[in-house]
């Protein structure tokens, strides 16, 4: 059993607004996201919200997915990722990590990083888009523990800094596994870009 956990609790300080309801198509961010890994080959999505819960959860609410409130999450993205660890299935053999703020993560890159992920058995594997490391990230759910214990602002860099050279990479040839929108500027040329 695959699990997938979205981030979707920030405060958006670099954005100025809460991005995870930026519309983009007549959708909003948050929702093109989950129904993006809604679409792949996971087994269990949960949403973790924390600003701007009831909004979020109004966008998302009859999606088939687990909404969790982190009521800590002006601590940092790392409570985030604890409670969501702490809530997928106990039959869950490994776990991809997704930010809310991206959008073009597609199922199919999904299921390429699943699937690759599954052929090399390692810890935890992350793509790599012209050498610089993005999302998402899967990681075996022996790791559950190390992810469960994150405080503040240690996320998940902080675990697969931890793990070091255990980390494999997957080259892709997809810019959206490092694109993601955090300022107006990214949010303005993401909409030029893709005329939405």
């Amino acid at each position: 059993m695959i699990s997938a956990i979205i981030l979707a609790a920030g405060l958006s300080s670099r954005m100025g607004i809460p991005k995870q309801l930026l519309k983009l198509g007549g959708k909003t961010m948050i929702g093109i996201v989950t129904e993006n890994v809604l679409a792949s080959r996971v087994d269990e999505v949960l949403v973790v919200t924390g600003h701007m819960e009831q909004e979020i959860r109004a966008v998302i609410g009859e999606l088939p997915v687990k909404v969790l409130f982190n009521s800590n999450y002006v601590q940092g993205q790392g409570t985030s990722l604890a409670l969501g660890v702490g809530a997928i299935n106990a039959n869950a053999s490994a776990f991809l990590v997704f930010m809310a703020d991206q959008p073009l993560i597609s199922a199919s890159l999904i299921n390429m990083v699943i699937d690759e992920f599954k052929k090399r058995s390692c810890l935890a594997l992350r793509p790599v888009y012209q050498g610089k490391p993005g999302h998402p990230v899967i990681l075996d759910c022996a790791l559950r523990a190390e992810a469960a214990a994150l405080k503040g602002d240690e996320g998940l860099r902080e675990v697969l800094k931890q793990l070091g050279s255990k980390v494999e990479y997957l080259p892709v040839q997809d810019e959206a596994a490092i694109f993601d929108i955090d300022t107006p500027e990214t949010y303005e040329m993401f909409k030029g870009k893709y005329k939405i």
